[in-house]
């Protein structure tokens, strides 16, 4: 039994994929210590895992809050890993690895100082010079980076970190690869973007499916066989009421049943008149309703993606901002999909992209394709034997150099 502590800065996309994976490591005996946002207590507890709360960005990151008492964002992120920091290096516990999404740049500076292995999560398509996804990112926002670097927050936070702790921040424009001892990417290989080009520290297990134990409020079984079209824009870009309406408008006469998740801040009473075909809920089990779906509307947020793609199920894609648009040209790339533009959405490229996946049956076999390599990936189980023969490695190598220690005194 070994004691693992995960460290998550940020939202479901990051914290989703490895609620499996933490549960069949505490089925293992081994025991978890998660550090996350108050608003996954439940969902981490649940697994059996110890939960330690550090304070989240308010909802103002995203744009979302109004309030006069909001801080900055930048002075809530130095808060936050200030936070996590002096948790990780006064606690009483010992741990054995620690385990961190990528966005916690300073995850392997940790684990160097601490010395004990490091396990770095990707929950994007892991990056190196050939895939560079995120170059266009750093061309668009690249001012704003550049001004976040220059404020006093962070050169305050990257002083204070060095001072106290010998922490070594590496540049953001380039902390955006793996950089653990292992990297557990939540794709396979073969959906990866250039995936031959990466080493064996990258583990691709493909998405981490584990039953949630949910189940649906409403039934997709129909006696004439319709066809399914389930809609979802994740649990950022949501709050689009034009698209829906749009979708309303595109769908309202086809012979086909629609599921549609709005996200848990639209109102759905803002909806006059919603087509009889339509189901419209704040909230779908996800995994659920794909096991039914015949197309996927989605933003092509990797989860949902893979997850779509994993019940070899074609998607037509609305790609918003940050990865998206690398993962929805993935998806076109490979023929299991159709990119539309967020501007250029209307009901007739909605209906006629729908028509085209239905009458060309290319879309479906090639996601089953896609669908093949991310079942046999190895999901979360496999991550698991990863993570534990690192562990199993680093003890190995530990009573080598004690042995060595002990000959050489002698």
């Amino acid at each position: 039994m070994s004691k693992i502590l995960f460290i998550n800065m940020f939202g479901n996309g990051h914290v989703n994929p490895t609620i499996g994976l933490v549960k069949e490591l505490m089925n293992r005996g081994e025991q978890v210590t998660y550090i996350a946002g108050e608003e996954f207590r439940e969902k981490i507890e649940k697994t059996g895992a110890k939960f330690k709360i550090h304070t989240s960005l308010s909802s103002s990151i995203n744009g979302h809050s109004n309030s006069k008492n909001s801080k900055p964002p930048m002075e809530e992120l130095k808060e936050m890993i200030e936070e996590i920091i002096e948790y990780i290096f006064n606690s009483i516990e010992k741990f054995d690895c620690i385990f961190y999404d990528s966005a916690f740049i300073i995850g392997s500076e940790v684990g160097r100082i601490l010395k004990i292995p490091t396990i770095c999560s990707i929950t994007t398509f892991a990056t190196n010079e050939k895939t560079n996804i995120f170059s266009s990112l750093f061309k668009q926002f690249g001012p704003i980076i550049q001004q976040i670097v220059n404020s006093p927050e962070y050169i305050t936070l990257v002083e204070n970190l060095q001072e106290k702790y010998d922490i070594k921040f590496p540049s953001i424009f380039t902390a955006v690869s793996g950089t653990g001892m292992i990297n557990i990417v939540y794709t396979s290989k073969h959906f990866q973007l250039c995936g031959e080009s990466f080493d064996e520290s990258y583990k691709f297990i493909g998405p981490s499916i584990s039953d949630r134990k949910e189940k649906l409020n409403f039934s997709l079984e129909t006696n004439d066989k319709k066809k399914v079209i389930y809609i979802s824009l994740g649990t950022v870009f949501n709050g689009s009421i034009e698209f829906y309406e749009n979708c309303f408008n595109a769908f309202a006469d086809m012979d086909a049943k629609i599921i549609m998740s709005v996200g848990k801040d639209t109102d759905i009473n803002t909806f006059r008149n919603i087509p009889s075909n339509f189901i419209v809920r704040n909230y779908v089990p996800q995994l659920e309703v794909l096991k039914h779906t015949d197309v996927f509307i989605t933003h092509g947020g990797m989860n949902s993606t893979n997850e779509g793609l994993y019940y070899d199920v074609p998607l037509i894609l609305i790609p918003q901002s940050v990865d998206q648009p690398a993962v929805a040209n993935r998806v076109s790339e490979l023929a299991a999909g159709i990119v539309i533009e967020k501007d250029k959405v209307t009901p007739e490229i909605l209906r006629q992209s729908v028509v085209k996946i239905f009458s060309d049956n290319n879309f479906r076999i090639n996601s089953e394709k896609i669908g093949k390599s991310l079942r046999e990936a190895g999901g979360y189980k496999k991550a698991v034997d990863e993570i534990l023969n690192l562990k199993h490695c680093k003890y190995a190598i530990d009573e080598e150099v004690a042995l060595d220690q002990t000959v050489v005194t002698k």
